[in-house]
């Protein structure tokens, strides 16, 4: 009989956040920590979108002036940097209503307050490096049952074959298996909203603005890409996603256009256009005794935003945090008190982050009498008083208490 194969840690799942573990872990892999990481789906990418993992696909992804931060540290920033557009100015406006606020960069003196990045560019910058000594890529492949231990987890993947992780890490999305598998339950607050994602070319250059615009009807972003392309993210009832899609590319600008004004000039052109449901998913735990669910297994948020990603970097970044000074320690890394601590530290940033993404969709698309003039005296409120702006600001940017002081300046 062969001799069971170990892991330290095991990660299921190499999509943003289990692919970024691995590079947050290197001070731990370079002092002998084996990691095994494992996808479904094929990890030898070329950058050709037929055979891109999903978690890379044509959608763009909001990256946090802080999140930049963590990525360029890790030395990833460069490999992304040339197609990722910074965001200099937020315009936050409420449709029907004067009352509006912006954001800029100079008035938090940095160079940006994030970036748009498309996943695909994501994607390579992550997976480039993932192959360095202590990890062990095990892709495609398939966990089709895990077994908690004494040792910690034992994974039967679907061919037969077995490993035993002392941590498990469960980063396989929303909807994870094994996660019910285990007995996790997820709260799951539907809106009756999807969320329809394109490109657009506007016949003004952006110079760098987003804009989030607020209606009845749902928030709209409009987000910075190459010159005079934004990338769309459009919330509508669930009832009217399907026709939505389905107009011809025409009448699609025409009601893009309604919903944004002339502040871009004229909307020209439109790309591929895409949909998902959504929903605020939440785990009822995080933590067990070598289990840690991180990402979209944890928690998935609305992305009006645009906090998700950033959200579960910080997480994941706080994760590895504790996990290499433990095993620098030679503490066991699957101890319930070490994972416990790291819960703790986290819970106040997911409490905000998840409650402001839940919020904002319900106040600015409410129809009760009165709460548009509230909602504008609030943005008008924003405008006229610079540090409540500041502190608008730093959400935005995810310079949280904690996430300022993950990755310090030097």
């Amino acid at each position: 009989m062969s001799e069971l194969a170990r892991t330290d840690i095991a990660i299921i799942g190499a999509g943003m956040v289990g692919a970024s573990l691995v590079h947050l872990l290197r001070p731990a892999l370079q002092q002998g920590l084996s990691l095994t990481l494992i996808e479904r789906q094929p990890l030898r990418w070329d950058g050709d979108f037929a055979s891109r993992p999903p978690s890379f696909d044509g959608r763009a992804t909001a990256v946090s002036y802080g999140s930049q931060q963590i990525l360029q540290r890790l030395d990833l920033w460069a490999a992304m940097a040339p197609r990722a557009c910074a965001i200099e100015h937020i315009q936050v406006s409420d449709q029907g209503y004067f009352g509006q606020t912006q954001l800029h960069a100079d008035e938090q003196k940095t160079d940006a307050l994030g970036y748009i990045v498309e996943n695909a560019v994501i994607g390579q910058g992550l997976l480039a490096g993932l192959e360095q000594p202590g990890v062990t890529l095990r892709a495609p492949a398939q966990v089709s049952a895990v077994q908690m231990n004494a040792d910690g987890a034992l994974l039967t993947f679907s061919d037969g074959q077995q490993l035993q992780t002392a941590l498990l890490i469960l980063a396989d999305g929303a909807r994870s298996e094994l996660a019910q598998q285990l007995g996790i339950q997820h709260a799951r607050k539907t809106y009756g909203t999807h969320a329809l994602v394109t490109q657009v070319q506007a016949s003004q250059p952006h110079q760098h603005w987003a804009y989030e615009r607020f209606s009845e009807h749902g928030p709209i972003a409009f987000l910075p890409l190459n010159q005079r392309d934004y990338a769309v993210v459009w919330t509508l009832p669930d009832d009217q996603i399907e026709a939505t899609l389905a107009l011809p590319d025409s009448e699609f600008l025409a009601q893009l256009q309604a919903r944004i004004g002339y502040r871009l000039g004229q909307l020209q052109r439109v790309g591929e256009r895409a949909s998902y449901p959504l929903a605020l998913v939440q785990s009822n735990e995080q933590v067990r005794r070598s289990l840690v669910l991180l990402g979209n297994a944890a928690h998935s948020l609305h992305p009006v935003a645009g906090q998700g990603f950033n959200l579960a970097l910080r997480d994941t970044a706080a994760l590895a945090e504790h996990l290499n000074r433990a095993f620098l320690a030679g503490q066991p890394l699957g101890e319930l008190s070490l994972l416990q601590a790291y819960e703790q530290q986290q819970r106040q940033d997911q409490r905000n982050t998840i409650m402001a993404s839940d919020l904002l969709p319900r106040v600015f698309g409410s129809t009760v009498p009165g709460l548009g003039l509230l909602r504008n005296l609030g943005l008008l409120g924003l405008t006229a008083a610079p540090t409540a702006r500041r502190l608008f600001a730093r959400h935005a940017m995810g310079l949280g208490q904690r996430a300022a002081t993950l990755f310090p300046s030097h």
